[in-house]
Formats: C-alpha cells, structure tokens, sequence
C-alpha cells in the first residue's frame, strides 16, 4: 500500500476515498477508527492518510492532484 494523501481531518479523507472508488481505484483510510474517535490525534503533519495499492498509487496521485474542470 502507498500513502497518496495526509490529510487534515477524516471528512477529506474520505472525499478522496469517494473520489478514487468512483474512479474504480479501491482506497484506504488505515486510520480511520481512531480518526473518528480522537481526531486531536491527527492534527500534525501526518494526518488521515489514504492510501491504494501500489500499482494505483500514479494514477491515484494524477486524479487527486487535477483541478477540477468546469462543466
């Protein structure tokens, strides 16, 4: 597994989960249970992290990393 995003808190974290499955990359929030429980944990630079299997991990990086393109 690779780290693609630390993030600030569990809600982004689980934006860009939503955003990767929708793209049909399976992705992970390791810490997810804590995240919920004592977000406080993860006000550092490590933050959420979410991670893919590695063989995603570039095209993972390239999806979360494009700005949004107007409609």
């Amino acid at each position: 597994m690779k780290t693609i995003a630390n993030c600030y808190d569990l809600m982004q974290a689980q934006q860009i989960k939503g955003v990767l499955d929708a793209a049909g990359i399976p992705a992970f929030i390791p810490d997810e249970s804590v995240a919920g429980i004592a977000p406080h944990h993860f006000l550092t630079d490590s933050g959420v992290r979410v991670q893919v299997a590695d063989e995603h991990e570039t095209e993972a990086k390239e999806i979360i990393n494009t700005p949004d393109q107007p409609e």
